[in-house]
């Protein structure tokens, strides 16, 4: 006959960790009170996707794998958030600013093979490792202890592609074009146009969640 276990109250440990964060705020406030908006929005983040259990990989992954759609529109809702986030913020810059890749907000950068080589050695490592790296703060938080294999994988990746980038710049990336649409289009055709292939998608995913339940 199975016994359910009773489950160790949580709450005194909710309790230390809430502490131990007003005491860093506090500790913030005195020396660098500036970084206490970037430590309430870091836990509010943290909190966020500990709830959510928000990946770009599972999106991705559960989708093939399991047939489940639900991350995969949640990404798609975000990229339309971040669209139209980044859409305006471009457009206030532009309205008063050159077009510069470096200092238009953003990150702007040229396509070419070093993008889909990085982005299938990179979803490989995601698969195994079983999520992106926000995923695997997350877990780490949790008490996971395989997450701090893959946060030193992250480690030392890093360090090999700081140490060996000009070879990858002076061979393949110096040699690509950057794309920056707003420079043959006006920028606001260009959101208007990625929100409706968006739109189109996440109705194309709404249809066979419908479909398959």
């Amino acid at each position: 006959m199975k016994t359910n276990k009773k489950q160790k109250n949580q709450i005194p440990y909710a309790i230390s960790i809430f502490l131990i964060a007003l005491a860093i705020c506090a500790f913030l406030w005195k020396y660098n009170y500036k970084y206490i908006p970037y430590w309430i929005i870091g836990i509010g983040f943290g909190v966020t996707l500990r709830y959510s259990r928000f990946c770009f990989s599972a999106a991705l992954r559960d989708f093939i794998i399991l047939r489940n759609i639900k991350l995969l529109k949640a990404l798609l809702l975000a990229m339309m958030v971040s669209t139209v986030g980044f859409g305006i913020i471009q457009y206030i810059y532009l309205e008063n600013n050159p077009i510069d890749y470096i200092r238009i907000p953003g990150s702007i950068t040229s396509v070419g093979p070093h993008i889909a080589i990085g982005a299938f050695i990179f979803g490989i490592g995601m698969t195994i490792a079983g999520g992106c790296s926000s995923t695997i703060l997350t877990r780490i938080g949790e008490g996971h202890a395989f997450p701090w294999v893959v946060s030193l994988g992250f480690i030392i990746g890093n360090i090999l592609g700081a140490n060996n980038y000009s070879f990858w710049y002076d061979k393949i990336i110096s040699n690509t074009k950057v794309i920056y649409f707003p420079e043959y289009v006006d920028l606001r055709i260009v959101v208007i146009l990625q929100l409706v292939v968006l739109m189109i998608l996440y109705r194309i995913a709404s249809g066979y969640e419908n479909k398959k339940n």
